[in-house]
Formats: structure tokens, C-alpha cells, sequence
């Protein structure tokens, strides 16, 4: 019974920890992050502090992250804009006639294949050649009308509609003109609406308010969890009763070794991609390959799906690069030649950079590390995923530290 009641009485302090970590949880975040760039930059500061001192070596360190995410700003977003301003002068009609042909092809396939059902069309009316008019025309057997008569006599009933579709076609005219310019004129006085406008202006402003208190707040912690390395931990064990101030440390010990190597792997296996990406495209002459490589390389972070996606963004924006060119000559190779560099990077992140970085960083099974993924997707979406390992690493070491009593917490954590 006492030891129900120990940990029945551990549930009120953390039920308290998680409404509060809720209610706060953009303070939280910040605090986070800044722990985790703290993390990435403690190497770094550990070698220059005894040159430049404590204060030097968190300025330096953090200047370094802040002039690394400028240059790749500076860097990629010139080509982004300039995609952008290519692909608003396009003229779509080349494009669309451009990939007309496979997409008839493909329908053709699948009716071949019996995979799609053969377009039936009867049409009702037909153009005569001579005046130009609608025709309705149907054939009678005049046997089936006269039973006296021979059967070889027919009867044909040609109907002249031109007038009626023609009166059909003004209205259908005007009812479509006064759709569309009724449909114009309330999208207009949605959009134009003052009321409308401030509230678009307001939630930018609010949003890019937001977004430099974010970066501002992440920036000012980290510099001081950069200067004062055990600071996070005296801020941990504050919270923590007395008795625990030891495991507490111990667990914020192992958790931070875990995930320095963690996101160092993650920064590694980033640059690699990137190479892995860059040089072959560039090689065979693909435009933007820097661009392409370092998006496959950020998305590459998100599990399973992330590659994918990096592939599709590779393909469309090498295939928006010149969009009116013959689909078999020029596109399709193209197309292949991306995702021949995609598949093979894969391979290799796959089967040499992922079991190094994930399995031996934080010390836990390729199964094992498959299911927090789907358990983070299933929680949490992509966001989830891209957490599930830091948080799976984290609750493995708290485990380990305070439950250790438990037999499936010591088969999770034996390695660690």
C-alpha cells in the first residue's frame, strides 16, 4: 500500500507541472529550444572559453548560429524569389498543351488495362455543313409505322433548332456574365472590406510580432545557458524536492550527452545530404541544385515522409525550371535523372547514416526507434515525428534514473 500511495502521491506534482508547462507553453518552448541550442554550441564554447572567456565564448558561439542562418538566408531565398518570378510569367496554356499527350496516353493505359472505364459520348445534335445549323435528326422504319407498307420504306425527321439554341445559349450568357460579375462583386467587398483589411493587417503584424519575440527570447537564453552551462540544471533542480536533486542531475546529465550527440548527428547527416544532393545535380546540369539539396536535406529531418516530400519539391521545381519543353525529350529524363540522385541518397542515409545517428546516439533499437515515430506521427502529425526521438531520449533517461524498479523501463534503457 505504501508503495501505491508513494507514487499516487507523485501524480499531484506533476499533474500541477502539466498544467502549468500548458498554460505556459510558449515559455516553454522558448526555454527549449535555447536549451537544445545550447546544446549544439556547447562543444564550441568549451573550446573557446579558455581564450575568450565565459561571456566571449557564448557571443561567439551564438554570432556564429546567428551568421550561419543569415548566410543560408542570404544565399537561398534570391533563387526562391527569382522561381517565383519565373513561374508568375509562365504561360500555362504552353504548359498545359506541353503534358497533354502523356496525360492521354496514361488515360489510354489504364482503358487498355481495364483500369478505367471507356468515355461514352452520344451526342444529341450534329452540324450540318451546309447552312451551318443545328440538325436533330432520327430515322424511323416506316414498317414499324405502316405494317401495309413495304419494309424497306423510311422515315426521317430533321429538326431545325439553331433558333432555340441559339436564344438558349444568349441566356445561358447572361446568366453566366451575371454569376460571374455578382461572384466579382461580393469577392470584392469581402476582400476590399475595411474591417477585412485590418484584420488581415493586424494578424501579420500580430504574427511577425510573434515570430521576432520568439527569436529574440530563444537568442537572449541561449546566450545565458551558453555562459553558464549548468544554469538549466539549477533551474531543474529548483523545481526538484530535496531527496531528488541527485537523480534529477544525473538525469539531466545523460538526457544532455544523449541529445548533443543526437543533434550533432542531425547537423552531420543535414551536410551530407546536402552533398550527396548538390554535386550530382550539379554535375548534370540541373538549375537550382544547391536549393534543391538543402530543402531535401531540412525536410530529410521529418521521418519517412520527409525524403518524399524533398523528392517531389526536387522534380517540380527542375520541371517549372523550363515547363514548355517536349515532356518525353526533355522533362522525363530530367525527371528521372532527380529522383535516380534522390533514390540513391536514400539508400545511403537509409542503410549508413541513420543507424549511426540514430540508433548509436541515442542508443535505441531501428524498431524501437520506428514505433515512437508512428506514435509522434499519430500525436502529434510532422511536428511529432521530428520530436519523438528527443522526447522518446528524454523519458528513456527519466526512467532509467527514478523507475528503474520496473522490468519493461530496464529492458528500454539497458543500453543507455
Amino acid at each position: 500500500m505504501k508503495f501505491n500511495l508513494r507514487y499516487l502521491l507523485a501524480l499531484i506534482p506533476l499533474s500541477v507541472a502539466a498544467v502549468l508547462i500548458y498554460w505556459f507553453s510558449n515559455i516553454v518552448t522558448y526555454v527549449i529550444v535555447a536549451w537544445a541550442v545550447s546544446m549544439i554550441g556547447a562543444p564550441l564554447v568549451t573550446r573557446l572559453r579558455p581564450y575568450l572567456g565565459k561571456s566571449g565564448a557564448a557571443f561567439v558561439t551564438l554570432g556564429s548560429f546567428v551568421f550561419i542562418g543569415g548566410l543560408l538566408l542570404y544565399i537561398f531565398i534570391p533563387p526562391l524569389v527569382n522561381q517565383a518570378r519565373y513561374l508568375s510569367r509562365i504561360d500555362y496554356n504552353k504548359v498545359i498543351g506541353g503534358v497533354e499527350q502523356p496525360i492521354h496516353d496514361w488515360e489510354n493505359w489504364l482503358i487498355d488495362k481495364g483500369l478505367m472505364p471507356k468515355k461514352k459520348s452520344a451526342p444529341v445534335a450534329k452540324k450540318d455543313s451546309l447552312n451551318n445549323n443545328f440538325i436533330f435528326e432520327h430515322t424511323y422504319p416506316a414498317d414499324s409505322l405502316l405494317p401495309n407498307q413495304p419494309g424497306n420504306i423510311v422515315i426521317t425527321v430533321k429538326l431545325d433548332a439553331s433558333d432555340l439554341i441559339s436564344q438558349q445559349n444568349n441566356e445561358t450568357n447572361k446568366e453566366e456574365n451575371a454569376d460571374f460579375f455578382e461572384k466579382l462583386k461580393s469577392n470584392l467587398v469581402y476582400y476590399i472590406n475595411p474591417s477585412r483589411i485590418q484584420y488581415f493587417f493586424n494578424a501579420t503584424v500580430g504574427a511577425f510580432g510573434n515570430l521576432i519575440l520568439g527569436i529574440s527570447s530563444v537568442l537572449f537564453i541561449s546566450f545565458f545557458f551558453l555562459r553558464e552551462q549548468g544554469l538549466f540544471y539549477k533551474m531543474i533542480q529548483s523545481l526538484v524536492p530535496n531527496e531528488y536533486e541527485a537523480k534529477s542531475a544525473h538525469a539531466i546529465d545523460q538526457t544532455s550527452k544523449l541529445l548533443i550527440r543526437y543533434f550533432s548527428g542531425i547537423l552531420l547527416q543535414m551536410a551530407i545530404v546536402t552533398l550527396l544532393v548538390a554535386v550530382p545535380l550539379r554535375v548534370m546540369g540541373i538549375d537550382n541544385a544547391l536549393l534543391i539539396a538543402f530543402f531535401a536535406a531540412i525536410l530529410n529531418v521529418i521521418p519517412y515522409i520527409g525524403p518524399i516530400i524533398g523528392a517531389l519539391f526536387g522534380v517540380v521545381i527542375t520541371l517549372s525550371s523550363n515547363p514548355s519543353a517536349p515532356f518525353y525529350s526533355e522533362m522525363m529524363p530530367e525527371m528521372i535523372r532527380v529522383l535516380s540522385v534522390f533514390i540513391i541518397m536514400q539508400i545511403i542515409d537509409n542503410f549508413v547514416l541513420q543507424p549511426i545517428i540514430f540508433s548509436k546516439s541515442v542508443k535505441a533499437h531501428p524498431l524501437e526507434i520506428f514505433l515512437v515515430v508512428l506514435i509522434g506521427a499519430k500525436l502529434g502529425g510532422i511536428l511529432g515525428m521530428v520530436l519523438a526521438i528527443p522526447v522518446y531520449t528524454v523519458f528513456r533517461v527519466i526512467g532509467k534514473v527514478f523507475l528503474s524498479e520496473f522490468k519493461v523501463i530496464q529492458n528500454l534503457t539497458r543500453n543507455i
